[in-house]
């Protein structure tokens, strides 16, 4: 840091906070390809993955010096007040930073083997955590098909414990020519309650013999999955539980699978 990109901002009417401020609504961070990283675990996992920081601001000056980035990176001292208006909880954290939110494309995620396919997952603490233990046990990218939550939503980074930017996310939305090319290299795998009309015939998931290249597929608790991906599945496959429980969260679930996947390869 030096003398050229620090500054010091106090006003609550200062334009780089009301850009930021806007930046916690989805349609700003899409138009303007930046995301708002809250707390220092997660501006140093980004920094890790080689993520561009643009602007970091904090009350505390002293925090800037654990933010070892490019000269081109602007530092802000604000005080509490500016620290209050620009995050998102009610306990601010003591660091933030605006970041280039990284680009993916589904043509160089579908070459990846070992794929996640969420289903209208709206919950970003579900989400977050999801991307975390796919993360762990070694999940290789995430499809979002539906209704999902806004994967760069402050929550959802906060949730992944600062784990987001090392895995791909493409956002599918509704493009049933997507699934189409999925199902060309990977075997499907649906992930279903072990009763209904998909669940009699579902094996154990830690029965498959997983194939090299798969995707599965995950719904939420509430809806499960859609019928446009149950109806081209290979494979479907349940969790036994015990003591008449019939669904589990579905960041447990996937976190669970994950595991018993990982470990049978």
């Amino acid at each position: 840091m030096s003398e050229k990109n620090y500054t010091e901002i106090t006003s609550l009417n200062n334009e780089l906070v009301k850009d930021i401020v806007k930046l916690h609504q989805k349609k700003y961070r899409k138009e303007s390809g930046l995301l708002i990283l809250e707390g220092e675990k997660s501006i140093l996992g980004a920094l890790e993955d080689n993520i561009t920081l643009k602007c970091v601001l904090s009350p505390d000056v002293l925090m800037f010096n654990k933010i070892a980035c490019s000269d081109d990176v602007k530092f802000c001292k604000v005080n509490d007040k500016v620290m209050e208006k620009i995050s998102s909880t009610k306990s601010p954290a003591n660091i933030l930073a605006l970041a280039y939110a990284p680009k993916y494309t589904l043509e160089d995620t579908l070459k990846k083997k070992r794929l996640v396919l969420l289903d209208s997952i709206k919950d970003s603490g579900n989400l977050g955590t999801i991307i975390r233990s796919a993360c762990a046990f070694k999940m290789e990218g995430i499809l979002l098909f539906g209704e999902c939550a806004d994967e760069f939503s402050s929550k959802v980074i906060r949730s992944s414990a600062g784990n987001i930017f090392k895995i791909p996310l493409i956002h599918m939305d509704m493009d049933k020519r997507a699934l189409s090319e999925l199902k060309k290299t990977h075997k499907i795998i649906s992930t279903v309650a072990p009763f209904g009309q998909w669940g009699k015939d579902a094996l154990k998931c830690d029965e498959i013999t997983y194939p090299e290249s798969f995707v599965l597929a995950l719904g939420s608790e509430a809806s499960g999955l859609c019928d446009e991906i149950l109806k081209i599945s290979d494979i479907y496959t349940t969790l036994n539980m015990e003591n008449n429980v019939e669904s589990l969260n579905i960041a447990v679930f996937a976190g669970i699978i994950f595991y018993i996947i990982n470990s049978k390869k």
